[in-house]
């Protein structure tokens, strides 16, 4: 079999939802030699193996394999930087992942999603508030990259001023952990971004245990499961990757979300008429342009799965973006339907690693599609939609809008 990921390499990048349906049909669980990884793309494949307990999450924060170049300070910078990510409950299997997401569940609920609401609505009303019809903007610039930032660290309770700051780290970690190939500088970088959060998140944790206040940050220090309390190094991975994930992944579902909106206009008028489909709308962006595509696995125990045989150490990237447009389970799976019934569809993974703000994320896409179609529900894209080429996430660099009520 040819190597699909290979042939398919710089479609994969920018527009993969094509090549996916190819590789689904030629060889749903295929073995990439370009990535030494297996490629599963069915539905009901990625559904199962996202919850099968013979895949671990613990040996895929492991990047040695991905550096070019020599050096052996970029190694030992490479080494720091896994240190770090193997406390992320990113890549924590059980019985550790077990303690960790049943501390911060109890910091972490819908209810204290949804309190912030009002919040949220402010911040996009305060971010739309100097557009006018009329004019052309970014809406990258303008919406969908500064409120995810905003709204996490007011979550997290770090200071208004400290925001751009934090996003500039936080978007380092984000392309290290999305890069296919690492460069030395890349990896020099990542780390002082990891080590700037720390030290960041370090000072806010010394301030909330001298002054607690209604954020998350005061809540992971009283959190208790069990008998059980998070460690000061277990609050600082917390932070890291919630900031990180908190943002990166919401502006991507705003971003798309709109995206797709403005390129089918009678699908927004839809929504306009109909405001109590709202939640139908992101579900669908979810389903039709996800914010993350690829969920990555290293196999513990022989799985067979398609007629293939996954061996212990193999890696398996699980391909959610593909399975969202797999038609076995999404009938006309390449159409944007807001009015589509519950496929159940995988945007946030399934089991015990379901993303933890995933209520988030959905609260400020609910809050952003709402508010700008009731301002300008007749607007049209300027300029082509402009992607960051990326194989694990849907991002935009730029989205051109032209404002018209």
């Amino acid at each position: 079999m040819q190597d699909l990921l290979a042939k398919f390499s710089s479609q994969l990048l920018t527009n993969p939802y094509p090549a996916y349906h190819v590789i689904r049909k030629l060889d749903p669980v295929h073995w990439s030699d370009s990535w030494q990884s297996w490629f599963v793309s069915r539905y009901e494949d990625v559904a199962s193996l996202l919850k099968d307990n013979r895949l671990s999450v613990s040996q895929v924060g492991k990047f040695s394999h991905r550096l070019v170049g020599e050096g052996d300070e970029a190694r030992q910078q490479l080494k720091k930087i896994e240190e770090w990510l193997a406390s992320f409950l990113l890549f924590t299997d059980p019985p550790a992942h077990t303690r960790l997401r049943g501390l911060i569940s109890k910091a972490f609920t819908p209810r204290s999603v949804e309190l912030l609401a009002p919040v949220v609505q402010q911040r996009v009303d305060r971010l739309l508030e100097p557009l006018q019809t009329g004019q052309v903007v970014d809406l990258m610039e303008t919406l969908c990259i500064p409120l995810p930032v905003m709204t996490i660290a007011d979550f997290l309770g770090s200071r208004p001023q400290d925001y751009r700051e934090l996003a500039g780290w936080s978007h380092d970690l984000a392309s290290f952990l999305g890069n296919e190939y690492l460069s030395p500088e890349m990896v020099a970088r990542s780390l002082a971004s990891l080590e700037g959060m720390a030290g960041y998140f370090q000072g806010l944790m010394q301030e909330r245990r001298r002054q607690p206040e209604e954020d998350l940050m005061s809540r992971l220090l009283q959190a208790q499961h069990e008998g059980s309390t998070l460690q000061e190094s277990e609050i600082l991975s917390m932070c890291i990757l919630l900031f990180g994930a908190g943002h990166d992944t919401t502006t991507n579902l705003i971003a798309n979300g709109l995206l797709a909106l403005l390129q089918h206009p009678s699908e927004a008028a839809k929504l306009v008429r109909q405001p109590d489909m709202l939640e139908k709308v992101v579900e669908e962006v979810l389903r039709f342009d996800s914010p993350s595509l690829i969920a990555v696995r290293s196999v513990l125990q022989e799985v067979v799965v398609g007629g293939k045989t996954l061996l212990p150490g193999d890696s398996v990237n699980l391909c959610m973006g593909a399975a969202n447009r797999d038609p076995a389970q999404f009938p006309e799976p390449d159409r944007f339907k807001i009015e589509r019934q519950d496929g159940n569809h995988i945007p946030f993974g399934k089991g015990i690693h379901f993303c933890v703000g995933s209520f988030l994320a959905r609260l400020e896409a609910r809050t952003v599609f709402s508010t700008f179609l009731r301002r300008w529900p007749n607007s049209r894209l300027a300029a082509p939609a402009e992607r960051i080429p990326t194989l694990a996430f849907r991002r935009l660099r730029h989205l051109k809008v032209e404002l018209l009520a």
